[in-house]
């Protein structure tokens, strides 16, 4: 069998073979700089909308679901509380890939029996840095307008909690005495009142009223 033999080229590359191996050599070795760069774009958009939100959701927040019954309150926070890890995540991814990777001994050896060359490990380190932004500014930052959004909409079309009002007790006294129950009416000179375990109401003139009291309670 014979053997494989190079065969030496025609000619050499021509000028835009060159220009264009250059500037491919340019791009790459700019690369993790513009990831960079761009990571540390998203790290401060994500802190200014943090610092926002949360300061809405102090301010406001209690003021807004004191309102709502339990179980939409549950839901609200629940929204907005996934709203805001997700927001804190993706900074967390947004800081990782400003900062770079976890530092530890790296020799040249060791990058040129992984990676070949220098400017392929750069690369390799802006590859990885461009998917921790993607993740935090696509996909994190989406999770959380979504989730946040979904909180505020909650609280403008849940329905107010019912107030649980105990009832207002009038203790009248009268030439007659006294009677005590909730006021049923005031009208043609007489006054009205519902006492506790009697099904007719009490009838007490106005003119033979001396005193009326508001009380917690008829006992």
């Amino acid at each position: 069998m014979t053997g494989y033999r190079p065969r030496r080229p025609t000619s050499g590359p021509s000028a835009f073979d060159l220009a264009e191996r250059d500037a491919f050599a340019a791009l790459s070795a700019a690369s993790l700089d513009t990831v960079r760069t761009n990571a540390e774009t998203w790290r401060n958009g994500l802190s200014a909308f943090i610092a926002l939100v949360t300061t809405g959701v102090v301010i406001k927040g209690r003021d807004t679901t004191s309102a709502l019954p339990p179980e939409w309150r549950a839901v609200v926070t629940v929204l907005i509380g996934g709203g805001l890890l997700a927001a804190i995540i993706g900074l967390w991814q947004a800081l990782a890939a400003q900062a770079g990777t976890r530092p530890r001994a790296t020799t040249l050896s060791a990058v040129h029996s992984r990676y070949g060359s220098v400017a392929a490990y750069r690369v390799a380190l802006a590859a990885v840095a461009g998917a921790r932004v993607r993740r935090a500014a696509q996909q994190l930052v989406a999770v959380a307008l979504a989730l946040l959004l979904a909180g505020i909409v909650v609280t403008w079309w849940a329905p107010a909690e019912e107030p649980n009002e105990k009832p207002v007790y009038i203790k009248v006294s009268h030439t007659g005495g006294s009677a005590c129950g909730t006021l049923n009416s005031a009208d043609g000179g007489r006054i009205r009142l519902k006492s506790p375990g009697r099904h007719e109401p009490v009838v007490v003139p106005l003119t033979a009223v001396t005193n009326l009291k508001v009380v917690k309670s008829c006992g």
